[in-house]
């Protein structure tokens, strides 16, 4: 394959020049490097000095006389002067100017890149401004502070410009203009120079004039990579720009040269095969897919371009083993490095600290991060052990761990106060520290990482010493992520060697045989009509800026012209319509498909994962001699209602929880929990009854008992949650609902009495142990047993809610195998066996449920062919299922088996 490269290299050595008195320009530095390799490919074994390449960017620095700045400082530089400028009352803080100013320098850049006469244009913008606002009613601050801001506008251009020269310091556009307005002497300085312009496409009015200056020096010349198809059709977008420069710059034929001259590379018999995938993960293993099927050769003439350069990170894991040698021409984003996250948590921990201290996920977020990590070891986890087993929802840690903290515990949690300079001086010390944890191990990764986030806080540290603009944390964190999203980390690889992965724009004036472009998609590629300006789209039109349309063409050109000298293609395009993604595809591709002058031939198809359905597996384990040992244990010290309800519900559940004696993960309970609320009402009420235990209650009794109900549950809550983290919000809630509940019961009893019922508590909380069989035994706890009017009742307390047809008892055997329909049932069931094995039934005896949610039911008796009273041959007969059930859970055929949810 014959390159754009290779054929202005062959037209530039047949005419024999100086080589050593050329420039070459080109659009960016990638190109140079491969313009370079192509030139010393074709010189061979001749000796001489090579011609100087640069690119555009770098000829109008020279000729301008300034330094690019930063887009950090220039941010910085602008608030400055918009401080220094501003005539209303208030200037916005830098953390709003952070959301327009960014917008603004765009702004300044393009106008300053296409020439525009300022003065007359801002009064053209403050006037659109002014009008937009329009209003026969008295303006409002607001509104008059956003009309002097625009009234202003180049008022601020104006000391902006004057302030970035006398730091010799330019954005962009600043140079592009100042390299229009230097453009003479330079070149009188440098008239011995030959000048090569290649693979230039949409150029703005700066670049037009510069080239144009040029080009009136007969040994300039122009090259422009362009098929001759999309030069001959006069609707292709490809060609929108170069043919009106070639019209313009026509005077002189040698001077304008484009490639190929004859027979088109584009408009070939290759195919060209668009795939359509679903989503961006599956895009960049489809493309992992086809790598795999290239060989060494193949790969190192192949370029995967990635639309939306997102999909990097995705495409590194999905590259196959075949893939050895790789070039990155693009830099991985540095807010996308896993290690950014412990800055941006770290910063969030600070933010949200309150009076009573840090919250516990802020905290928890940063121990989890790899570099809180390296620096507390041990410290970490005795931390979380804390927050967990206290339930601390804020806490100080160095107040926690006392003398015991350490010092990079306290690096890490001593207080910011709110201040910048604090909080970047506590980063910048820690990032030491990590260098010196990481560089024994010779972790280089790591370190590189280290040093990019060393460089932005320095940065951040140097800009701050000289604008107090960062004062508070939100702000320092704004910018932080600000500079994140725009600092990259370049890879290191062999440019010429291997596999390619670029951006489009890397793309320019590179040719491969083998081309593979992903996230073909309409506002991805092309990116759509997005304008992130302050200028009007009819503005723009009557100044002759760039609006979407010109950056469609763009898109087209570059588009095009990397497809024109590929011997195969393979365009990717997510098909899955997700999210803000409508799943269209590109108008590129259907502008390929439906092009009647083509010789190509253009596949278009779907690629979809093999997905093997498969039934889904119940878990099943077998009961091992071992196992049966351990449940015969149990059973000899008590099966519990609770337990045998698990193996009811789950028997893999009971398997992982009493068998294995696996525990849930102790958790913070943010917002007190259902059982937490529960243990504090059963534990309220037995402490409010308990002296009143085989009483007769009475309404004064049931007073006094009232009036220590809150101080009763403030207790609880403090023995059974944490006191201090009840007073606000949900849980807040959760207290008076507990007060409540305990309230309306208690409302209740009194009711009753007043009714002339007569209630004896006969016990609380009280333990039992029923003996089934000599090797098997029933244990558990009945929250009360009661007197009403002669008749015992067995009771469970319920703060959910139980309906009363759950304790209807239709069928034994759902009895012992449907938890959801008759669990409250066996469960009452239990305690009236086990009362009945220890002490006897009393002549008239009934169990039941009382439900917190659902008192106005009053106690909800279990219940068997409308029969309510426990008999002898009702608990005979739950014995002989219950003995039945816990046969089978020692039964050694009879696996562990998983039920479906």
């Amino acid at each position: 394959m014959t390159t754009f490269i290779d054929e202005v290299i062959s037209n530039l050595l047949e005419a024999s020049p100086s080589l050593t008195q050329t420039v070459v320009v080109l659009p960016s530095r990638r190109a140079g490097n491969f313009f370079l390799q192509s030139l010393q490919q074709q010189l061979g074994d001749t000796v001489c000095f090579l011609p100087q390449v640069i690119s555009i960017e770098e000829l109008v620095e020279e000729i301008s006389g300034l330094t690019s700045a930063s887009q950090t400082q220039l941010q910085i530089e602008l608030y400055h002067i918009y401080q220094t400028v501003y005539e209303g009352e208030t200037p916005d803080p830098f953390l709003n100017f952070l959301g327009w100013g960014q917008t603004l320098l765009g702004d300044f850049n393009e106008i300053d890149r296409h020439l525009i006469d300022t003065k007359p244009f801002f009064n053209y913008l403050s006037a659109v401004k002014e009008l937009n606002h329009w209003s026969t009613d008295q303006d409002s601050q607001l509104i008059s502070s956003y009309l002097t801001f625009w009234k202003s506008i180049n008022k601020y251009y104006d000391r902006f410009q004057e302030h970035l020269l006398r730091l010799g310091l330019g954005y962009q556009g600043m140079l592009y203009r100042k390299a229009v307005e230097n453009l003479e002497p330079f070149l009188n300085a440098n008239q011995s120079q030959n000048y090569l312009f290649c693979g230039f496409n949409a150029l703005n009015a700066a670049e037009q004039k510069i080239i144009t200056r040029f080009l009136e020096i007969p040994s300039t010349k122009i090259y422009w990579d362009i098929d001759p198809y999309f030069l001959d059709d006069d609707n292709h977008v490809a060609s929108k720009f170069i043919k009106s420069y070639m019209k313009r710059w026509a005077t002189n034929a040698k001077q304008n040269l484009f490639f190929p001259k004859s027979e088109s590379n584009f408009n070939t018999t290759k195919t060209i095969t668009a795939t359509g995938v679903a989503q961006n993960i599956g895009q960049v293993k489809y493309v992992g897919q086809l790598l795999n099927s290239l060989d060494a050769t193949a790969l190192n003439n192949t370029a995967v371009i990635l639309g939306d350069e997102a999909l990097l990170l995705p495409l590194l894991n999905s590259l196959p083993e075949s893939v050895t040698h790789l070039n990155v021409t693009m830099g991985l984003p540095l807010e996308q490095v896993a290690q950014a996250a412990f800055f941006e948590s770290w910063f969030q921990m600070h933010i949200n600290r309150q009076n009573n201290g840090y919250y516990y996920k802020d905290i928890l977020a940063v121990l989890d991060q790899q570099y809180a990590i390296l620096l507390l070891d041990k410290e970490r986890e005795l931390l979380k052990k804390s927050i967990t087993e206290k339930n601390l929802i804020y806490l100080d840690p160095l107040q926690l761990l006392g003398d015991q903290a350490s010092a990079h515990c306290e690096l890490l949690f001593k207080d910011w106060v709110n201040d910048s300079s604090i909080a970047i001086q506590q980063i910048l010390s820690s990032i030491q520290e990590l260098k010196e944890l990481l560089y024994p191990k010779k972790n280089w990764l790591q370190l590189e990482f280290l040093y990019a986030f060393l460089e932005v806080f320095t940065r951040l540290k140097n800009l701050n010493e000289t604008y107090a603009y960062l004062g508070d944390l939100k702000t320092l964190k704004q910018f932080y992520k600000e500079i994140l999203s725009q600092e990259t980390l370049d890879f290191k690889g062999d440019p010429y060697k291997g596999l390619q992965i670029m951006g489009v724009l890397e793309s320019r004036v590179l040719d491969f045989e083998h081309i593979i472009i992903t996230s073909l998609n309409e506002g991805t590629f092309p990116s759509g009509k997005s304008q992130n300006s302050f200028i009007p789209f009819d503005l723009k039109i009557e100044s002759k800026l760039p609006t979407y349309r010109e950056k469609d063409a763009i898109y087209a050109y570059h588009f095009f012209r990397i497809l024109q000298r590929a011997a195969s293609v393979n365009l990717i395009y997510n098909n899955e319509a997700g999210g803000l993604n409508s799943g269209e595809k590109s108008r590129f591709l259907l502008q390929l498909a439906t092009d009647t002058s083509a010789n190509y031939n253009f596949v278009d198809q779907s690629a979809a994962a093999s997905v093997a359905v498969e039934p889904v597996a119940l878990k099943q384990i077998k009961k091992t001699a071992e196992i049966i040992e351990a449940l015969k244990k149990h059973a000899a010290s008590g099966f519990s209602p609770s337990a045998l309800s698990t193996y009811i519900r789950n028997p893999i559940d009971f398997y992982y929880n009493y068998v294995l004696g696996i525990e849930e993960l102790d958790a913070v309970e943010d917002v007190i929990a259902h059982n937490t609320l529960g243990t504090v009402v059963h534990e309220t009420l037995d402490q409010l009854y308990q002296p009143y235990l085989n009483t007769q209650l009475s309404k004064p009794i049931l007073q006094a008992i009232r009036a220590k109900v809150d101080a009763e549950v403030s207790r609880q809550f403090e023995k059974n949650y944490n006191a201090v983290n009840i007073k606000t919000g949900k849980n807040l809630i959760i207290f008076n609902v507990a007060k409540q509940f305990v309230h309306n019961f208690l409302n209740q009893e009194l009711q009753r009495i007043e009714a002339g019922d007569e209630i004896i508590i006969k016990a609380l909380e009280a333990k039992h142990v029923a003996q089934l069989t000599p090797e098997i035994k029933l244990k558990g706890t009945v929250d009360r047993i009661d007197a009403v009017n002669g008749i015992t009742r067995i009771l469970d307390y319920k703060t959910g809610k139980v309906e009363k047809g759950q304790l209807v008892i239709k069928d034994w055997d759902e009895l012992i195998t449907d938890y959801k329909k008759q669990s409250k049932a066996f469960q009452v069931l239990c305690y009236g066996l086990m009362i009945a094995k220890n002490e006897g039934l009393p002549a008239n005896c009934e169990a039941g449920i009382i439900s917190f949610k659902n008192l106005k039911s009053g106690f909800l008796k279990l219940t068997e062919d409308r029969n309510t009273i426990l008999s002898q041959e009702l608990l005979q007969t739950f014995e002989k299922y219950l003995l039945q059930l816990i046969d089978e859970l020692l039964n050694i055929d009879m696996p562990f088996m998983e039920k479906e949810v």
